[in-house]
């Protein structure tokens, strides 16, 4: 077990910890932060999140810069994973996870809603609107859209500008785009998950998209990385409901990627941090809370990471917030999860 308190040989830890994999969940990548001051640091903090690594790099070096004396691991993993890395208190080489990180709202608010959250109150939460925060165990700091992204090159034409108008032009074009859209497998993403069932509250077109995408065979995906990668490689036209914040970074390296924001609506998602009932370091993990909802937390998450910051609000106009709170409980329902899931395999799945 890698101590609180670290010697010269922080380092060596830290590498070693990395090399020894988390029970029943997959880390897709992990980096460290050895403290920055040559005395060693005076604790570790453990994250797990959803969020991608060279996006969270920024935002942890600039968080250490105020709090040096603190090393970090950061481990990036699926929605699904932080909840049962969450849920099920996996430790990591001894230790517990001390902050969870997740795009999944809805898998968020259960593990506070089952007491599996610890309450954090500071001067910086309690300046939170209320929709950034509940039951002072959970509380957000990106608020980023759920767009449709498209191959640039495989658009000669104006692409479609609502999801009325991406049916008729799949419809009408099933030959140009068998085999080349995608959107998530709700069965293996949370994100995807949360994305399908409020799609399906806002519009029966989301069920007659669904079906069409099963007729064209659309790529399952577990994640907006994917998805967008299958955009640069030219090998899809059409990604449905990929994070913005992320197709926003592709295209501003230089990825022939456009990006579409439906003018029926728009979902709106909220990126959410919270303290594990299990952690072992609830004091630097509040402290990292503060400075991601902070001012200067604010501003590294709208620069060097390129996600969307949830503060100042602006106009809302099409998008449609997804409230925190006890609503999101409904489709995790055991019996409802498994028919919503039924019926999407029914349009997308049975016909392959």
């Amino acid at each position: 077990m890698i101590p609180r308190a670290f010697s010269a040989g922080l380092v060596l830890l830290l590498v070693a910890a990395l090399l020894q994999p988390a029970a029943a969940i997959e880390i897709e990548e992990a980096r460290s932060y050895p403290a920055l001051r040559e005395a060693g640091a005076r604790s570790l903090l453990h994250v797990i999140g959803t969020t991608e690594a060279d996006a969270m790099d920024g935002i942890v070096r600039t968080f250490r810069a105020l709090q040096p004396d603190v090393a970090l691991i950061y481990h990036q993993a699926s929605s699904l994973d932080v909840y049962k890395a969450i849920e099920g208190a996996v430790t990591f080489d001894g230790q517990s996870y001390d902050l969870a990180i997740s795009s999944a709202m809805d898998l968020q608010i259960k593990l506070v809603n089952d007491g599996l959250a610890r309450r954090h109150r500071s001067l910086v939460t309690t300046r939170l609107p209320r929709w950034a925060s509940w039951r002072e165990r959970i509380f957000g700091f990106t608020r980023e859209p759920a767009v449709i992204a498209y191959d640039m090159k495989a658009f000669a034409e104006a692409p479609p500008q609502s999801r009325f108008e991406l049916l008729s032009l799949l419809r009408s074009e099933e030959g140009r785009f068998a085999g080349r859209v995608a959107t998530y497998d709700p069965k293996v993403s949370g994100l995807g998950y949360l994305f399908a069932t409020q799609d399906s509250l806002q519009s029966e077109t989301y069920w007659r998209l669904m079906e069409v995408f099963g007729n064209l065979s659309a790529r399952l995906s577990c994640c907006s990385g994917e998805m967008l990668d299958l955009l640069e490689s030219g090998e899809i036209a059409v990604a449905y409901n990929v994070l913005g914040s992320y197709a926003q970074a592709r295209r501003a390296a230089g990825a022939p990627i456009g990006i579409i924001y439906p003018q029926d609506y728009t979902l709106l998602m909220v990126r959410t941090a919270l303290i594990p009932a299990s952690s072992d370091n609830a004091e630097d993990a509040g402290k990292f809370i503060d400075f991601l909802v902070s001012p200067e937390g604010q501003r590294v998450i709208a620069g060097e990471a390129s996600l969307a910051p949830a503060l100042p609000e602006g106009d809302e106009g099409s998008l449609i917030p997804i409230r925190l709170g006890p609503g999101l409980l409904v489709f995790l329902d055991s019996l409802k999860r498994r028919a919503f899931l039924s019926e999407w395999e029914s349009a997308v799945t049975a016909k392959r």
